[in-house]
């Protein structure tokens, strides 16, 4: 079994005074600071910049930033960054919370006076970081994950991490998303930075989680990932999930609840760090009780806000309502209507692992013309997609028009797909295949 530890510590320690769920603010044009929210800000504004060094006068209680000087309630100051959150960038708060080298012998905060002297180092310089920023949409672009429903996103992309992945125990060069992206290396917080910036750039609301994971003397310093599904967040642990060329990827720590999280093993345990516990963070960010069940639960995000934002949600468009039958002015249609014969015939089809397999369904003469998008549907037995292309296309030499699907498999066994059919009248038709791989 991997290595399940990671270089995050959890610290069962109490700073009250941070306790509220931090939004975005304005930031001060000056380094000063009159309370511990302004200097948050400050603190974020010189991470994103990576600024390892800076200064702050607080003019504030001197009280409030004194156990800034112990390096455990120091920690704890840096894990709520990952509260202040603007939704409009990736780069911020859970980034941050994630990138810094918390144990490193560098990490400190002096105080003379009411200068407070920082000193944060971090795992992910700025060029680093920018290559990350160049790479999350060309990757999210090459995984073809605009046209899926939320759930299919996160399943696709936390497959991606998996296979991108190899777990990797090195804290000093292969923490950061940068070094999964760059050279598939990564320790626990590699995963999770890596799984909130695709899925950020995917549309599906997500945050990053520090912690510690196991117990007694198996415990470590762990993260992993909650992401936002309906009206409810679901835990999701990438590093859990890969079993690193020792096997098939997994699905016991996917969209799981509060019950169920550590059911594939009690012994192992994840707690969040304390900033994650306070009552404002549990209400903003609910947490399900159960995992998320993809066949009986809407995925949409209409609600999710974090902060005082609108969080970005699917881009694409509700699924169509078909339109009432008993309105004269609406016509309807059968797949009958549209389809004339589909490939296979029977529905049924046999593939070999690893080898491109096409699903067809060949349209009646101007049929194409009531399409207005396609798309499909993975529903059984968990099988991953190597790559996938679906359209309407049309065959010169026989004058026919079909939609097709072309897909690779890379798991032998029984699969099921759906092909939809958006037609503009606002219908939804369904094309059902089932078959297995060889």
């Amino acid at each position: 079994m991997k290595n399940r530890k990671g270089w995050k510590k959890g610290f069962l320690v109490t700073l009250s005074v941070l306790l509220i769920v931090l939004t975005p603010g304005t930031a001060l044009a000056a380094q000063t600071a009159a309370n511990l929210r302004e200097l948050a800000e400050i603190v974020t504004e010189e991470a994103v910049a990576r600024n390892s060094e800076f200064e702050v006068e607080y003019t504030g209680n001197k009280a409030d930033v004194k156990p800034l000087t112990d390096y455990e309630q120091l920690i704890y100051f840096l894990d709520g960054l990952a509260l202040l959150d603007d939704p409009l960038t990736p780069v911020d708060a859970d980034y941050i919370s994630g990138n810094v080298n918390i144990g490193s012998y560098d990490l400190n905060c002096f105080i003379s006076g009411k200068t407070l002297s920082f000193n944060i180092p971090f795992f992910e310089s700025q060029e680093q970081t920018s290559f990350v920023n160049q790479t999350v949409p060309r990757v999210v672009s090459e995984l073809g994950v605009s046209y899926m429903r939320n759930y299919e996103k996160v399943k696709t992309i936390h497959d991606y991490v998996c296979d991108l992945i190899t777990y990797t125990d090195d804290v000093d060069n292969c923490s950061t998303a940068y070094s999964a992206l760059k050279n598939g290396l990564g320790l626990c917080n590699s995963y999770a930075l890596t799984m909130y910036r695709l899925l950020i750039e995917a549309g599906v609301p997500c945050k990053y989680i520090g912690g510690v994971a196991g117990t007694g003397r198996d415990s470590g310093g762990h993260a992993w990932n909650i992401v936002a599904l309906g009206d409810k967040w679901y835990y999701l642990d990438a590093t859990w999930d890969d079993p690193d060329g020792d096997g098939e990827i997994n699905y016991d720590y996917f969209l799981k609840g509060n019950s169920d999280f550590d059911e594939a093993d009690p012994s192992q345990a994840h707690k969040m760090d304390p900033p994650y516990l306070t009552a404002d963070f549990v209400k903003q960010f609910p947490i399900a009780n159960t995992a998320f069940d993809p066949y009986t639960m809407d995925d949409m995000n209409y609600t999710v806000k974090i902060g005082d934002s609108e969080y970005p949600v699917n881009p694409v468009d509700p699924e169509p309502v078909d339109p009432d039958p008993s309105d004269p002015s609406g016509e309807t249609y059968a797949l009958d209507d549209i389809v004339d014969y589909t490939y296979p015939e029977d529905g049924y089809f046999t593939a070999k692992k690893g080898k491109l397999t096409d699903l067809q369904l060949v349209l009646k003469p101007g049929m194409e013309d009531l399409i207005e998008d396609v798309d499909y549907e993975i529903y059984a037995g968990k099988k991953r997609i190597k790559k996938a292309d679906i359209g309407i296309y049309e065959d010169e030499d026989y004058g026919d028009v079909f939609v097709d699907m072309e897909f690779k498999g890379k798991k032998k066994g029984l699969v099921g797909i759906v092909i939809y059919l958006y037609l503009t009248n606002g219908q939804t038709l369904e094309c059902e295949f089932e078959g297995k791989i060889k």
